[in-house]
């Protein structure tokens, strides 16, 4: 495992760091600040989404199963902390519509992301561990029942 300090706030994770960083968007990294890694092990993440249902009226656009923006790290939590940690897309992280489905996503060695902390965007606080997929193998998603990951370990 290698440590990545990104700010103040580190994540551990089999990977390399690639240089120079692949672009992004800076408003949806705390402090504008991400790193570009390259999995030298399969990663388990975790990806919330509408399942490509929009809910206008919420504030929050159709979102699908098969996306770039991953939750990493520690995703034990409860459907509002997750919105508000990641900053999804919503007038009210608190809403039952931030995110309707999850989907395991497994990510093969090779893969290219960035990887960094969430800004706080909308109405959520922000904060939460997140990856981008830039490039290499495809991912593997797979429709988890409901929004049931409580079964899985404390890292996805």
């Amino acid at each position: 495992m290698t440590r990545f300090q990104i700010g103040i706030r580190s994540l551990e994770l089999e990977a390399h760091l690639v240089l120079p960083a692949a672009a992004s968007d800076a408003a949806k990294w705390a402090g504008g600040r991400w790193v570009t890694v390259k999995l030298s092990a399969p990663l388990e993440a975790l990806r919330v989404h509408t399942d490509g249902r929009a809910f206008l009226a919420q504030g929050r656009p159709a979102s699908t199963e098969a996306g770039r923006w991953l939750l990493i790290d520690d995703v034990i939590q409860t459907a509002a902390a997750i919105a508000s940690s990641r900053s999804l897309k919503v007038d009210d992280p608190r809403s039952a519509v931030a995110f309707t489905h999850t989907s395991g996503v497994e990510l093969a060695h090779g893969t290219v992301l960035n990887i960094g902390f969430a800004s706080a965007l909308f109405s959520g606080r922000g904060g939460g561990a997140q990856a981008e997929w830039v490039g290499g193998p495809p991912s593997r998603f797979t429709l988890l029942a409901g929004k049931h990951w409580h079964s899985r370990a404390g890292r996805a």
